[in-house]
């Protein structure tokens, strides 16, 4: 029974959470507001909000996700995040509408930012199988890759004949995924003999970080590994200067899926490896360069690639934060590296649109190369961290 269990349970968990990002507006969303009439700077903006916003509810969330269900909160956040692309369909050209939609966004992600990952762990526990966290996060982000590149090769081609229809049609799988979710049995919270509120969780996280200098560390990593996450929102834009049609935005969004499908789901592999910390993001900080020196069609296959080789650390250092939060508030801990991330696209957003303005687009990812260089030889003094406290 209890076997049968974990697999329902895993099989619900992964197929909710990939339909969740089973979009297909991805491929072209940002195209989808230059052919509407913005300029690279305002949509930078508009990514800048989308940002702020997200950072503005990703500990509260994290909080609600310690305090209430996150089971209900995965079944809530994709119905919140529809909403989204119900405005942009109605949107025609108006800046405000798109800000709006970006707002349905990012109160669906924070609902799932920090409430997936504490929910796999916890239930891992429940079964026993926490040392397996590495392999199952593996699988859902292969899972999660999979889903982006079946739904922005789709994308594509329907974006090809008509770029309104790959925006409304995105609404259907989320509808799906919080069906989904409302499967999930999720294991009821030991119950305190002192009750905690809801504002404790926030207290209770935030004194672990203060006073957790290991976990403060791989915070810090992941927040500096968030500037592909960011770099990405910049990629379609650097298609189009590239000279790729539009209906191979798709194809070129499922090589990039199907990519790091596999980085992830070979990640675990490299658990006990602290060199791919540095090493990795050093390759990428070369093929970065040359893809912001020379733009053109060869170029993107050189983007993917700098996706591609690092995608593994994002496994592995979301597990090595999980694996060093030892109080109640997971939830609230993960939101609070979610935040963090999105305190650095907040600033970064806006920044990229003015390289982009003064020089040119491709001048954002030879920026990003030095960053990330800088963010190398940090790693590298710090390279006995990766090794302690597994």
């Amino acid at each position: 029974m209890a076997t049968q269990n974990y697999k329902s349970f895993i099989r619900n968990y992964l197929i909710s959470s990939s339909l969740y990002d089973f979009v297909f507006a991805y491929a072209i969303y940002n195209l989808f507001f230059s052919v509407r009439g913005l300029s690279v700077f305002q949509i930078s903006m508009i990514l800048s909000w989308w940002a702020l916003t997200a950072m503005l509810f990703e500990v509260p969330s994290g909080a609600l996700a310690d305090y209430w269900s996150r089971k209900k909160m995965l079944v809530i956040a994709p119905l919140v995040k529809s909403f989204c692309f119900v405005v942009w369909f109605l949107a025609d050209g108006n800046f405000y509408l798109y800000a709006l939609g970006f707002l349905f966004w990012s109160i669906g992600s924070s609902l799932v930012s920090g409430t997936t990952e504490s929910l796999l762990y916890d239930e891992l526990i429940v079964f026993k199988k926490e040392n397996e966290y590495e392999k199952v996060l593996g699988k859902k982000k292969t899972f999660f890759h999979i889903a982006l590149a079946v739904s922005t090769i789709l994308g594509g081609f329907i974006a090809y004949y008509n770029l309104d229809w790959a925006i409304i049609f995105s609404v259907i799988p989320l509808l799906v995924s919080a069906v989904f979710a409302s499967f999930i049995k999720e294991t009821p919270k030991i119950k305190s003999t002192e009750e905690i509120h809801y504002f404790e969780y926030i207290k209770i996280a935030y004194r672990e970080v203060k006073r957790n200098k290991i976990l403060l560390f791989f915070l810090a990593y992941s927040f500096g590994l968030s500037i592909f996450g960011n770099l990405e929102e910049f990629d379609q834009l650097y298609y189009q200067i590239a000279g790729l049609p539009i209906f191979a935005f798709g194809l070129v969004g499922f090589l990039w899926s199907a990519l790091n499908s596999v980085g992830s789901y070979n990640a675990h592999k490299f658990k006990n490896a602290s060199w791919v910390f540095y090493v990795f993001p050093f390759i990428a900080v070369v093929f970065l360069f040359f893809v912001g020196y020379k733009p053109g069609i060869l170029m993107i296959g050189v983007l993917l690639l700098s996706y591609f080789v690092t995608s593994p650390l994002r496994v592995l250092i979301d597990s090595k934060i999980q694996h060093n939060i030892s109080s109640i508030g997971r939830a609230t801990v993960t939101s609070i590296s979610k935040l963090f991330i999105c305190f650095f696209g907040v600033i970064l957003m806006p920044f990229f649109g003015i390289i982009s303005k003064v020089w040119n687009l491709q001048a954002v990812y030879i920026f990003t190369s030095i960053f990330l260089l800088v963010f190398v030889f940090w790693a590298f003094f710090n390279r006995k961290l990766f090794v302690k406290n597994e």
